[in-house]
């Protein structure tokens, strides 16, 4: 860590590694589907069904960047030093699974038939 760090970016730095703490994949991507509009925060049957599934997904997917940092020797300790490379590394995640989800729904539309 730099020696000559202010006392905003030291805060900012905390700050960050709370959040990275405190907020999971679920979450993130969940919000991602509700900005997206794919679900609501009603308690619908769809909405229920949907974010069963999201869960689901995520769920799988957490463990494959799990086994893939392993096997990759990349996994990186939360700390203060390396928390915006996990920040945007949790970014990029949550950007993919939002990709493998829309990829699902696209794949799962039935075949046009006149």
């Amino acid at each position: 860590m730099r020696k000559d760090i202010s006392a905003a970016d030291l805060i900012q730095h905390a700050i960050d590694l709370e959040d990275l703490e405190t907020t999971n994949l679920d979450s993130l991507v969940l919000e991602g589907a509700i900005k997206a509009g794919f679900i609501t925060k009603d308690d619908s049957a769809i909405n229920l069904y949907r974010r069963v599934w999201i869960k689901k997904v995520t769920e799988h997917a957490n463990h494959a960047y799990k086994l893939e940092d392993v096997a990759t020797g990349e996994q990186l300790e939360q700390t203060i030093d390396n928390v915006k490379a996990l920040l945007k590394a949790r970014e990029r995640k949550v950007s993919e699974i939002l990709e493998l989800l829309a990829k699902q729904i696209l794949n799962a539309i039935p075949p046009y038939q006149s």
